[in-house]
Protein backbone atom coordinates (compact mmCIF):
# COMPACT_ATOMS: atom_id res chain seq x y z
CA UNK A 1 0.00 0.00 0.00
CA UNK A 2 3.11 1.97 1.39
CA UNK A 3 4.15 1.60 -2.93
CA UNK A 4 0.81 2.67 -4.51
CA UNK A 5 0.99 5.85 -1.95
CA UNK A 6 4.72 6.46 -3.05
CA UNK A 7 4.07 6.31 -7.07
CA UNK A 8 1.01 8.32 -6.68
CA UNK A 9 2.72 11.02 -5.21
CA UNK A 10 5.71 10.85 -7.35
CA UNK A 11 3.14 10.93 -10.82
CA UNK A 12 1.39 13.35 -9.05
CA UNK A 13 4.19 15.40 -8.88
CA UNK A 14 5.02 14.72 -12.81
CA UNK A 15 1.72 15.89 -13.86
CA UNK A 16 2.40 19.30 -12.73
CA UNK A 17 3.45 20.28 -15.46
CA UNK A 18 0.25 19.48 -17.29
CA UNK A 19 -2.00 21.21 -14.21
CA UNK A 20 -0.39 24.76 -16.08
CA UNK A 21 -2.08 26.83 -18.32
CA UNK A 22 -1.38 24.93 -21.98
CA UNK A 23 1.11 26.74 -24.55
CA UNK A 24 0.13 26.35 -28.18
CA UNK A 25 2.40 25.23 -30.94
CA UNK A 26 4.47 27.81 -32.97
CA UNK A 27 3.91 27.35 -36.54
CA UNK A 28 5.66 30.23 -38.60
CA UNK A 29 3.10 31.95 -41.14
CA UNK A 30 4.63 33.86 -43.90
CA UNK A 31 4.38 37.84 -43.50
CA UNK A 32 1.87 37.79 -46.47
CA UNK A 33 0.45 35.63 -49.27
CA UNK A 34 2.16 35.01 -52.36
CA UNK A 35 -0.89 34.97 -54.43
CA UNK A 36 -2.27 38.69 -53.13
CA UNK A 37 -1.36 41.90 -54.75
CA UNK A 38 -1.66 45.56 -53.82
CA UNK A 39 -4.75 45.67 -55.87
CA UNK A 40 -6.04 43.87 -52.31
CA UNK A 41 -6.77 46.07 -49.34
CA UNK A 42 -6.29 45.12 -46.04
CA UNK A 43 -9.32 45.32 -43.93
CA UNK A 44 -8.40 44.49 -39.83
CA UNK A 45 -11.91 44.50 -39.26
CA UNK A 46 -13.21 42.36 -41.81
CA UNK A 47 -14.86 40.19 -39.17
CA UNK A 48 -17.79 42.99 -38.40
CA UNK A 49 -17.81 44.01 -42.42
CA UNK A 50 -21.28 43.60 -44.22
CA UNK A 51 -19.43 43.05 -47.01
CA UNK A 52 -22.61 41.66 -49.31
CA UNK A 53 -24.11 45.24 -48.70
CA UNK A 54 -21.50 46.64 -51.24
CA UNK A 55 -23.90 44.87 -53.92
CA UNK A 56 -26.61 47.25 -52.86
CA UNK A 57 -29.02 44.30 -53.21
CA UNK A 58 -31.79 44.58 -51.10
CA UNK A 59 -33.04 40.65 -51.78
CA UNK A 60 -29.61 39.60 -51.12
CA UNK A 61 -29.49 41.80 -47.87
CA UNK A 62 -32.19 40.18 -46.56
CA UNK A 63 -31.87 36.58 -47.68
CA UNK A 64 -28.79 37.23 -45.07
CA UNK A 65 -30.42 38.73 -42.39
CA UNK A 66 -33.30 35.63 -42.49
CA UNK A 67 -30.78 32.81 -42.69
CA UNK A 68 -28.94 34.31 -39.73
CA UNK A 69 -32.49 34.38 -37.98
CA UNK A 70 -33.89 31.08 -39.27
CA UNK A 71 -30.75 28.46 -40.20
CA UNK A 72 -31.32 25.31 -38.24
CA UNK A 73 -27.61 24.47 -38.40
CA UNK A 74 -27.14 28.42 -36.47
CA UNK A 75 -29.76 26.55 -34.22
CA UNK A 76 -28.02 24.01 -33.08
CA UNK A 77 -24.62 25.20 -32.90
CA UNK A 78 -26.62 27.64 -30.87
CA UNK A 79 -27.83 25.10 -28.42
CA UNK A 80 -24.81 23.33 -28.36
CA UNK A 81 -23.46 26.54 -26.87
CA UNK A 82 -26.31 27.00 -24.17
CA UNK A 83 -25.71 23.34 -23.25
CA UNK A 84 -21.99 24.53 -22.78
CA UNK A 85 -22.56 27.09 -20.38
CA UNK A 86 -24.83 24.77 -18.70
CA UNK A 87 -21.88 22.74 -17.85
CA UNK A 88 -19.55 25.27 -16.90
CA UNK A 89 -22.28 26.01 -14.42
CA UNK A 90 -23.06 22.61 -13.02
CA UNK A 91 -18.91 22.70 -12.21
CA UNK A 92 -18.97 26.01 -10.87
CA UNK A 93 -21.77 25.04 -8.75
CA UNK A 94 -19.45 22.08 -7.38
CA UNK A 95 -18.24 24.23 -5.20
CA UNK A 96 -20.59 24.69 -2.91
CA UNK A 97 -21.57 21.91 -0.16
CA UNK A 98 -24.01 19.80 -0.55
CA UNK A 99 -26.90 19.60 2.10
CA UNK A 100 -29.12 16.70 3.38
CA UNK A 101 -31.91 16.79 5.30
CA UNK A 102 -32.88 14.07 7.66
CA UNK A 103 -35.59 12.47 9.95
CA UNK A 104 -36.51 9.14 11.34
CA UNK A 105 -34.84 6.58 13.83
CA UNK A 106 -31.51 4.90 13.91
CA UNK A 107 -30.06 2.61 16.32
CA UNK A 108 -26.31 2.84 14.58
CA UNK A 109 -23.55 2.72 17.61
CA UNK A 110 -21.43 4.77 15.58
CA UNK A 111 -23.32 7.96 15.72
CA UNK A 112 -24.30 7.06 19.32
CA UNK A 113 -27.81 4.84 19.29
CA UNK A 114 -29.14 8.26 18.64
CA UNK A 115 -32.91 7.10 18.46
CA UNK A 116 -35.22 9.58 16.70
CA UNK A 117 -33.55 12.04 15.24
CA UNK A 118 -33.69 15.24 12.71
CA UNK A 119 -31.38 17.91 11.74
CA UNK A 120 -29.46 18.96 8.15
CA UNK A 121 -26.33 17.24 7.11
CA UNK A 122 -23.94 19.70 4.95
CA UNK A 123 -21.67 17.43 3.07
CA UNK A 124 -18.14 18.84 1.20
CA UNK A 125 -16.10 16.78 -0.99
CA UNK A 126 -13.96 18.21 -2.23
CA UNK A 127 -10.61 17.19 -4.77
CA UNK A 128 -9.29 20.56 -5.23
CA UNK A 129 -7.15 19.94 -8.11
CA UNK A 130 -9.51 18.29 -10.18
CA UNK A 131 -12.20 20.96 -9.94
CA UNK A 132 -9.63 23.53 -10.94
CA UNK A 133 -8.72 21.33 -13.71
CA UNK A 134 -12.50 20.43 -14.78
CA UNK A 135 -13.49 24.26 -14.68
CA UNK A 136 -10.90 24.88 -16.71
CA UNK A 137 -12.39 22.27 -19.20
CA UNK A 138 -15.94 23.67 -19.33
CA UNK A 139 -14.23 26.84 -19.98
CA UNK A 140 -12.00 25.98 -22.83
CA UNK A 141 -15.16 23.95 -24.02
CA UNK A 142 -17.14 26.79 -23.99
CA UNK A 143 -15.43 29.09 -26.53
CA UNK A 144 -14.86 26.15 -28.75
CA UNK A 145 -18.85 26.47 -29.00
CA UNK A 146 -18.53 30.06 -29.52
CA UNK A 147 -16.54 29.45 -32.25
CA UNK A 148 -18.18 26.52 -33.77
CA UNK A 149 -21.39 29.23 -33.75
CA UNK A 150 -18.97 31.74 -35.63
CA UNK A 151 -17.77 29.50 -37.88
CA UNK A 152 -21.40 28.26 -38.91
CA UNK A 153 -21.94 32.48 -39.81
CA UNK A 154 -19.43 32.62 -41.40
CA UNK A 155 -20.58 29.82 -42.93
CA UNK A 156 -23.88 30.40 -43.63
CA UNK A 157 -23.39 34.24 -44.97
CA UNK A 158 -20.78 32.76 -47.95
CA UNK A 159 -23.74 30.20 -48.89
CA UNK A 160 -26.24 32.35 -49.02
CA UNK A 161 -24.79 34.39 -51.23
CA UNK A 162 -23.25 32.13 -53.34
CA UNK A 163 -26.26 30.50 -54.07
CA UNK A 164 -28.06 33.86 -54.82
CA UNK A 165 -25.56 35.50 -57.15
CA UNK A 166 -25.77 31.85 -58.76
CA UNK A 167 -29.43 32.12 -58.87
CA UNK A 168 -29.54 34.90 -60.69
CA UNK A 169 -26.87 34.47 -63.02
CA UNK A 170 -29.04 31.29 -64.18
CA UNK A 171 -32.10 33.42 -64.70
CA UNK A 172 -30.10 35.82 -66.55
CA UNK A 173 -28.61 32.45 -68.51
CA UNK A 174 -32.43 31.32 -68.97
CA UNK A 175 -33.08 34.71 -70.78
CA UNK A 176 -29.95 34.80 -72.95
CA UNK A 177 -30.47 31.16 -74.21
CA UNK A 178 -34.11 32.19 -74.89
CA UNK A 179 -32.77 35.04 -76.86
CA UNK A 180 -30.52 32.53 -78.39
CA UNK A 181 -33.35 30.33 -79.66
CA UNK A 182 -35.42 33.09 -80.52
CA UNK A 183 -32.75 34.26 -83.50
CA UNK A 184 -32.05 30.70 -84.02
CA UNK A 185 -35.85 29.98 -84.47
CA UNK A 186 -35.55 33.34 -87.04
CA UNK A 187 -32.83 32.18 -88.75
CA UNK A 188 -34.69 28.62 -89.22
CA UNK A 189 -36.94 30.26 -90.72
CA UNK A 190 -35.57 32.21 -93.22
CA UNK A 191 -33.46 29.12 -94.40
CA UNK A 192 -36.63 27.11 -95.04
CA UNK A 193 -37.69 29.71 -96.81
CA UNK A 194 -34.49 29.57 -99.29
CA UNK A 195 -34.31 26.06 -99.66
CA UNK A 196 -38.31 26.88 -101.26
CA UNK A 197 -36.97 29.25 -103.79
CA UNK A 198 -33.75 26.74 -104.00
CA UNK A 199 -30.89 29.08 -103.01
CA UNK A 200 -29.68 27.06 -100.23
CA UNK A 201 -29.84 22.80 -99.44
CA UNK A 202 -30.87 21.24 -96.44
CA UNK A 203 -27.36 21.11 -95.16
CA UNK A 204 -27.47 24.10 -93.75
CA UNK A 205 -31.01 23.92 -91.72
CA UNK A 206 -30.01 20.77 -90.35
CA UNK A 207 -27.12 22.36 -88.84
CA UNK A 208 -29.16 24.81 -87.49
CA UNK A 209 -31.82 22.15 -86.27
CA UNK A 210 -29.34 20.49 -84.48
CA UNK A 211 -28.01 23.77 -82.78
CA UNK A 212 -31.33 24.65 -81.65
CA UNK A 213 -31.93 21.16 -80.08
CA UNK A 214 -28.99 21.63 -78.14
CA UNK A 215 -30.24 25.32 -76.69
CA UNK A 216 -33.48 23.34 -75.75
CA UNK A 217 -31.96 21.14 -73.65
CA UNK A 218 -29.71 23.62 -72.14
CA UNK A 219 -33.23 25.84 -71.85
CA UNK A 220 -34.30 22.64 -69.69
CA UNK A 221 -31.33 22.22 -67.45
CA UNK A 222 -31.38 25.77 -66.93
CA UNK A 223 -35.17 25.43 -65.50
CA UNK A 224 -33.99 22.85 -63.60
CA UNK A 225 -30.84 24.61 -61.92
CA UNK A 226 -33.07 27.48 -61.34
CA UNK A 227 -35.52 25.44 -58.86
CA UNK A 228 -32.29 24.15 -56.82
CA UNK A 229 -31.21 27.35 -56.50
CA UNK A 230 -34.05 28.01 -54.99
CA UNK A 231 -35.07 24.78 -52.92
CA UNK A 232 -31.43 25.06 -51.76
CA UNK A 233 -31.68 28.81 -50.46
CA UNK A 234 -35.42 28.28 -48.50
CA UNK A 235 -33.57 25.34 -47.01
CA UNK A 236 -30.59 27.73 -45.84
CA UNK A 237 -33.36 29.76 -44.02
CA UNK A 238 -35.91 26.79 -43.03
CA UNK A 239 -37.90 27.16 -45.33
CA UNK A 240 -40.29 24.60 -47.50
CA UNK A 241 -39.04 24.43 -51.24
CA UNK A 242 -40.55 27.62 -53.16
CA UNK A 243 -40.12 30.71 -54.74
CA UNK A 244 -37.41 33.14 -53.96
CA UNK A 245 -37.41 37.00 -54.68
CA UNK A 246 -34.87 38.15 -56.62
CA UNK A 247 -33.53 41.35 -58.23
CA UNK A 248 -32.78 40.66 -62.24
CA UNK A 249 -29.68 42.76 -61.90
CA UNK A 250 -26.97 40.68 -62.30
CA UNK A 251 -25.46 41.68 -65.59
CA UNK A 252 -25.11 45.05 -63.24
CA UNK A 253 -23.11 43.91 -60.63
CA UNK A 254 -19.58 44.95 -60.08
CA UNK A 255 -17.27 42.24 -58.43
CA UNK A 256 -14.38 44.23 -58.83
CA UNK A 257 -15.10 47.61 -57.03
CA UNK A 258 -13.42 46.20 -54.21
CA UNK A 259 -11.09 43.72 -53.20
CA UNK A 260 -10.70 42.55 -49.68
CA UNK A 261 -7.16 41.36 -48.26
CA UNK A 262 -5.01 40.59 -44.97
CA UNK A 263 -2.19 39.51 -43.40
CA UNK A 264 -1.74 36.21 -42.86
CA UNK A 265 -1.50 36.84 -38.87
CA UNK A 266 -5.05 38.67 -39.09
CA UNK A 267 -6.46 36.49 -40.99
CA UNK A 268 -5.38 33.60 -38.76
CA UNK A 269 -6.93 35.65 -35.16
CA UNK A 270 -10.16 36.03 -37.51
CA UNK A 271 -11.01 31.89 -38.48
CA UNK A 272 -13.33 30.61 -36.15
CA UNK A 273 -11.76 26.98 -37.37
CA UNK A 274 -8.53 27.79 -36.02
CA UNK A 275 -9.99 29.10 -32.67
CA UNK A 276 -11.72 25.76 -32.60
CA UNK A 277 -8.31 24.08 -32.90
CA UNK A 278 -7.20 25.98 -30.59
CA UNK A 279 -9.89 25.20 -27.57
CA UNK A 280 -10.09 21.73 -28.64
CA UNK A 281 -5.70 21.20 -28.21
CA UNK A 282 -6.62 23.18 -24.73
CA UNK A 283 -9.02 21.07 -23.55
CA UNK A 284 -6.98 17.90 -24.36
CA UNK A 285 -4.45 19.08 -22.84
CA UNK A 286 -6.43 20.26 -19.40
CA UNK A 287 -8.03 16.68 -19.83
CA UNK A 288 -4.73 15.31 -19.04
CA UNK A 289 -4.74 17.52 -15.75
CA UNK A 290 -8.08 16.57 -14.96
CA UNK A 291 -6.29 12.72 -15.17
CA UNK A 292 -3.78 13.58 -12.83
CA UNK A 293 -6.00 15.37 -10.37
CA UNK A 294 -7.23 12.04 -10.02
CA UNK A 295 -4.41 11.13 -8.16
CA UNK A 296 -4.74 14.12 -5.84
CA UNK A 297 -6.33 13.34 -2.12
CA UNK A 298 -9.97 14.77 -1.37
CA UNK A 299 -10.89 16.66 1.08
CA UNK A 300 -13.65 15.20 3.10
CA UNK A 301 -15.90 17.65 5.46
CA UNK A 302 -19.19 16.97 6.96
CA UNK A 303 -21.36 17.74 9.97
CA UNK A 304 -24.69 16.81 11.33
CA UNK A 305 -27.07 19.62 13.19
CA UNK A 306 -30.24 18.88 14.90
CA UNK A 307 -31.51 17.03 17.94
CA UNK A 308 -32.22 13.13 19.10
CA UNK A 309 -33.79 11.56 21.34
CA UNK A 310 -30.45 10.39 22.64
CA UNK A 311 -32.24 6.87 24.60
CA UNK A 312 -32.02 4.28 21.39
CA UNK A 313 -35.94 4.79 21.43
CA UNK A 314 -38.87 6.79 19.39
CA UNK A 315 -39.01 9.56 22.37
CA UNK A 316 -39.72 13.19 20.88
CA UNK A 317 -35.90 14.25 19.97
CA UNK A 318 -34.87 17.00 22.71
CA UNK A 319 -31.49 16.70 23.11
CA UNK A 320 -28.51 18.87 20.67
CA UNK A 321 -26.72 15.80 18.85
CA UNK A 322 -24.00 17.47 16.12
CA UNK A 323 -21.37 15.58 15.07
CA UNK A 324 -18.47 16.55 12.50
CA UNK A 325 -15.92 14.89 10.17
CA UNK A 326 -12.67 16.05 8.63
CA UNK A 327 -10.44 14.00 6.93
CA UNK A 328 -8.30 13.17 3.46
CA UNK A 329 -9.61 10.55 1.48
CA UNK A 330 -7.03 9.60 -0.91
CA UNK A 331 -7.58 6.36 -3.09
CA UNK A 332 -5.74 5.49 -6.17
CA UNK A 333 -7.53 4.19 -8.76
CA UNK A 334 -5.10 1.99 -11.46
CA UNK A 335 -6.93 2.50 -14.55
CA UNK A 336 -6.48 6.06 -13.83
CA UNK A 337 -2.61 5.62 -15.70
CA UNK A 338 -4.78 4.40 -18.47
CA UNK A 339 -6.45 7.09 -18.41
CA UNK A 340 -3.57 9.83 -18.37
CA UNK A 341 -2.05 8.03 -21.40
CA UNK A 342 -5.24 7.74 -23.29
CA UNK A 343 -5.43 11.78 -22.65
CA UNK A 344 -1.79 12.01 -23.95
CA UNK A 345 -2.77 10.73 -27.19
CA UNK A 346 -5.66 12.90 -27.63
CA UNK A 347 -3.40 15.78 -26.66
CA UNK A 348 -0.89 14.99 -29.08
CA UNK A 349 -3.69 14.39 -31.93
CA UNK A 350 -4.59 17.84 -30.99
CA UNK A 351 -1.05 19.93 -31.48
CA UNK A 352 -0.88 18.11 -34.96
CA UNK A 353 -4.44 18.96 -35.47
CA UNK A 354 -3.88 22.59 -35.06
CA UNK A 355 -0.92 22.80 -37.11
CA UNK A 356 -2.61 21.26 -39.74
CA UNK A 357 -5.48 23.96 -39.33
CA UNK A 358 -2.79 26.25 -39.91
CA UNK A 359 -1.47 25.07 -43.16
CA UNK A 360 -4.92 24.53 -44.22
CA UNK A 361 -6.17 28.16 -43.87
CA UNK A 362 -2.86 29.42 -45.04
CA UNK A 363 -3.73 27.38 -48.51
CA UNK A 364 -7.24 27.89 -48.73
CA UNK A 365 -6.35 31.68 -48.65
CA UNK A 366 -3.60 31.76 -51.42
CA UNK A 367 -5.89 29.82 -53.27
CA UNK A 368 -8.64 31.99 -53.04
CA UNK A 369 -6.34 34.71 -53.91
CA UNK A 370 -5.59 33.62 -56.76
CA UNK A 371 -8.48 32.28 -58.05
CA UNK A 372 -10.22 35.35 -58.11
CA UNK A 373 -7.52 37.28 -60.03
CA UNK A 374 -7.65 34.56 -62.53
CA UNK A 375 -11.24 34.40 -62.71
CA UNK A 376 -11.64 37.93 -62.65
CA UNK A 377 -8.92 38.05 -65.51
CA UNK A 378 -10.79 35.45 -67.43
CA UNK A 379 -14.21 37.25 -67.30
CA UNK A 380 -12.51 40.48 -68.47
CA UNK A 381 -11.22 38.97 -71.07
CA UNK A 382 -14.44 37.00 -72.11
CA UNK A 383 -16.20 40.95 -71.49
CA UNK A 384 -13.70 42.65 -73.94
CA UNK A 385 -14.07 39.51 -76.43
CA UNK A 386 -17.72 40.12 -76.43
CA UNK A 387 -17.35 44.07 -76.73
CA UNK A 388 -15.05 43.32 -79.86
CA UNK A 389 -17.76 41.39 -81.40
CA UNK A 390 -20.80 43.70 -80.18
CA UNK A 391 -18.67 46.36 -82.40
CA UNK A 392 -18.34 44.35 -85.60
CA UNK A 393 -22.21 43.73 -85.27
CA UNK A 394 -23.12 47.40 -84.94
CA UNK A 395 -20.65 47.73 -88.30
CA UNK A 396 -22.70 44.93 -89.53
CA UNK A 397 -25.96 45.98 -88.95
CA UNK A 398 -24.74 49.33 -90.83
CA UNK A 399 -24.16 47.74 -93.79
CA UNK A 400 -27.46 45.58 -93.53
CA UNK A 401 -29.30 49.17 -93.56
CA UNK A 402 -27.10 50.10 -96.93
CA UNK A 403 -28.40 46.42 -98.69
CA UNK A 404 -24.49 45.34 -98.69
CA UNK A 405 -25.19 42.52 -96.07
CA UNK A 406 -28.13 40.34 -96.30
CA UNK A 407 -30.58 39.18 -93.16
CA UNK A 408 -29.56 35.76 -92.55
CA UNK A 409 -25.83 36.96 -92.71
CA UNK A 410 -26.67 39.49 -90.22
CA UNK A 411 -28.50 36.74 -87.49
CA UNK A 412 -25.47 34.62 -87.86
CA UNK A 413 -23.21 37.13 -86.23
CA UNK A 414 -25.89 38.29 -83.82
CA UNK A 415 -26.38 34.45 -82.94
CA UNK A 416 -22.77 34.69 -82.18
CA UNK A 417 -23.05 37.38 -79.88
CA UNK A 418 -25.35 35.56 -78.14
CA UNK A 419 -23.18 32.58 -77.08
CA UNK A 420 -20.69 34.64 -76.35
CA UNK A 421 -23.10 36.66 -74.35
CA UNK A 422 -23.31 33.42 -72.61
CA UNK A 423 -19.73 32.83 -71.99
CA UNK A 424 -19.60 36.35 -70.69
CA UNK A 425 -22.67 35.40 -68.03
CA UNK A 426 -20.80 32.45 -67.05
CA UNK A 427 -16.90 34.47 -66.49
CA UNK A 428 -19.47 36.83 -64.50
CA UNK A 429 -21.12 33.61 -62.03
CA UNK A 430 -17.33 32.38 -61.48
CA UNK A 431 -15.87 35.91 -60.62
CA UNK A 432 -18.66 36.13 -58.29
CA UNK A 433 -18.34 33.34 -56.64
CA UNK A 434 -14.39 33.50 -56.29
CA UNK A 435 -14.92 36.58 -54.09
CA UNK A 436 -17.57 35.00 -51.64
CA UNK A 437 -14.89 32.34 -51.52
CA UNK A 438 -12.21 34.93 -50.81
CA UNK A 439 -14.23 37.05 -48.26
CA UNK A 440 -15.46 33.56 -46.68
CA UNK A 441 -11.75 31.84 -46.28
CA UNK A 442 -10.86 35.76 -45.01
CA UNK A 443 -12.96 34.92 -42.45
CA UNK A 444 -15.63 38.06 -43.52
CA UNK A 445 -19.01 39.33 -42.02
CA UNK A 446 -19.12 36.62 -39.40
CA UNK A 447 -19.72 38.82 -36.38
CA UNK A 448 -22.37 41.24 -38.26
CA UNK A 449 -25.31 41.94 -35.96
CA UNK A 450 -22.48 41.02 -32.63
CA UNK A 451 -22.95 43.81 -29.77
CA UNK A 452 -19.84 45.35 -30.89
CA UNK A 453 -20.42 44.92 -34.83
CA UNK A 454 -18.75 47.70 -37.00
CA UNK A 455 -21.06 46.40 -39.94
CA UNK A 456 -21.60 49.88 -41.30
CA UNK A 457 -17.88 50.41 -43.01
CA UNK A 458 -18.24 52.10 -46.62
CA UNK A 459 -16.78 49.94 -49.32
CA UNK A 460 -17.08 52.61 -51.54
Amino acid sequence: MRNWAFLGVVVAISGCSWLSSPSLPNVTSPPQFNSSTSDYKSIESLPYLAWWQQFKDPQLNNLIESGLKSNLDLSIALSNLEQAQGQLKQIQLSWIPLVNLYGGFSSNPGFGAPGTFYGAWPQYTLNIAKLIEQQKLANYNLEMMRAMVDGVRLTLIGQVSSGYFTLIAQQEQLRLLNQLNTDLSALIVLRQQEIKIGIKDNIDLADLLSRQKLVLAQLAIAEHNILLSKNALRYLLNQNPGQIKTTDNFAQLNFTAFKPGGLPVNVLQNRPDLKIAEYALKAAHTNVGVAYANLFPALQLDAFFGGVSATNSFATPGTYGPFQDEYVNWGINPSTFGQIEAGKGAYQAQVYQYIQTVRKILKDVDNAFSANRQYTSNYQDTQLAWQDLASKYKLQQGLYQIGTLSYPQLLESKIQLDNLMLSVNQARLQQAISLVNLYQDLAGGYKYQNVESTSQLTLD
